[in-house]
């Protein structure tokens, strides 16, 4: 079977699609329209997986507009074009659209030249529109979000769209059931394929690279590695240490990763308004060597995400890498994460939003440390030898395109 996926972003970079496009390689062929960056080649193949790159935009401002074009119609005009002759290039049986913004473009196409249709849902984004624009300050853009990324227009294109495809792909089983409550689609239409990690991805913590912390050896080291939406919870985080630092006076929690200027500023000024400069450090985007340094460096890894429509249908890569690291982890009370954690043994959790259930539980942690290093060689051992990695995870992918012409 031909394969063709379509993504509105970089490849090999988006690491769900490229563990979904190997796996599929191994039976079919798979065929890749995506994002072009200046460096970048036009075609090339990655691991049997053939990349065809040819939507370009000549800056952010350009796709920024782009997008906007594509929100009115929800048909994004550059993939439009370039659509067919992609399908009848490489004799396309099945179109697999990566998330909702290019479904419709997808969907019209498949049905012009009568091909099979998947739809791959990342995450909630409808909700994950409502969540990403909450903290932004310029009028310009909020005018825009509100114009055109409202989360009202676009649940009800998802309530459309969903039922025009032949598969729609869950990440969690939340997901699934919203999708099924929400939008009446039939229990079988959906597949769950989670975002666990490969087994290979353990090789990472292996290497001989200096701890990352090894200038803070007295220090009771909590590290978040991610971006800084607002959905993170990371205020949460910040607020919990006021009281974390009474019971551990050692703790330091370490949060890294990519922010805009209103999200960086938010979180900065919580961190004085509280005195914890000394006991907090934001810091900016690490290389991935450093990321995976960072997990097995640090005595707590967590992941605070607030409860919203938007974390509860879905969990997130790092949650698996962090298992892999063999470090404790804490997650706040989202459904996919608790349930997790709870059903196989594998960390701790506390109740999203609330600072004082966050030290709490930190606070557990490290007072019964060994205990927490059991949960955590648990989830390595599920994550190697279980049901937590992408070659278990991944059988429903298999199993669905193995059995899409029946």
């Amino acid at each position: 079977m031909n394969i063709g996926m379509l993504l509105n972003g970089n490849y090999p970079a988006d690491i769900r699609v490229r563990k979904e496009a190997e796996t599929l390689a191994k039976n079919h062929s798979v065929f890749i329209l995506c994002k072009k960056n200046p460096d970048e080649k036009e075609y090339e193949v990655v691991n049997d997986v053939q990349v065809i790159r040819k939507i370009e935009y000549n800056s952010l401002a350009h796709e920024g507009i782009i997008d906007v074009i594509a929100s009115v119609s929800f048909v994004h005009p550059f993939f439009k074009t370039a659509l067919p002759y992609f399908i009848e290039e490489n004799n396309i049986d099945v179109l697999h659209v990566h998330d909702l913004p290019l479904a419709k473009t997808a969907f019209l196409a498949a049905k012009k030249h009568r091909l099979k249709t998947v739809l791959d849902l990342h995450e909630n984004y409808p909700a994950a529109l409502m969540t990403w624009f909450s903290w932004r300050k310029n009028p310009v853009i909020r005018f825009k979000n509100k114009m055109f990324f409202s989360y009202q227009r676009w649940r009800h294109y998802e309530s459309r769209i969903v039922k025009k495809y032949n598969v729609v792909i869950a990440v969690v089983d939340e997901m699934k059931q919203r999708l099924i409550a929400q939008h009446n689609l039939d229990e079988n239409s959906v597949v769950i394929v989670p975002n666990a990690e490969k087994k290979e991805f353990a090789n990472n913590f292996k290497n001989d690279t200096p701890d990352y912390f090894q200038d803070k050896k007295d220090r009771f080291v909590i590290s978040y590695v991610g971006g800084f939406g607002p959905h993170r919870g990371l205020h949460t985080a910040i607020l919990g240490m006021v009281e974390v630092i009474k019971e551990v006076p050692n703790a330091l929690l370490v949060l890294v990763g990519p922010s805009n200027k209103d999200v960086r500023s938010h979180l900065e000024n919580l961190v004085k308004e509280n005195d914890l400069e000394t006991h907090v450090e934001i810091r900016g985007r690490e290389p991935f060597k450093n990321v995976v340094n960072i997990m097995k460096s640090s005595a707590l890894n967590v992941i605070p995400h607030i409860s919203n429509e938007h974390t509860e249908s879905a969990v997130p890569h790092k949650f698996f890498q962090i298992l892999l690291s063999g470090k404790p982890l804490l997650v706040s009370d989202c459904a996919p994460m608790k349930r997790l954690v709870i059903d196989y043994g594998i960390g701790n959790h506390f109740e999203s939003e609330n600072p004082s259930s966050f030290a709490k539980a930190t606070i557990d942690i490290h007072t019964n440390y060994e205990k927490a290093l059991e949960k955590a060689k648990k989830g390595n051992h599920e994550s190697l030898n279980g049901e937590l990695n992408w070659e278990f995870t991944s059988k429903n992918l298999v199993h669905l395109y193995d059995n899409l012409d029946k």
